[in-house]
């Protein structure tokens, strides 16, 4: 009996796809978080420029997170289609 398979390009393509999936899903997870944070405990000005970026990089740490979370799911579906 043969397997059917995806040649490598579809492959990779459909994990990029889910990759990208993933990081967004995280960054705006991580947006939605940081939005209750009461940020005039940390800082003088909560709503400057400045806090907003910090916020954006915090999301995008969230995001590269969920993109990490994502390649582990990919990587174990690699080895169990692999035994």
């Amino acid at each position: 009996m043969t397997q059917t398979t995806a040649s490598p390009p579809l492959t990779l393509g459909i994990d990029g796809t889910v990759a990208l999936l993933f990081f967004f899903a995280g960054l705006l997870a991580a947006w939605w978080a940081l939005s209750a944070v009461k940020w005039d405990k940390f800082v003088n000005q909560p709503l400057s420029p400045q806090v907003q970026m910090l916020r954006f990089f915090l999301a995008l740490a969230g995001g590269l997170l969920a993109v990490l979370v994502a390649i582990l799911i990919l990587g174990s579906m690699l080895f169990v289609r692999a035994l």
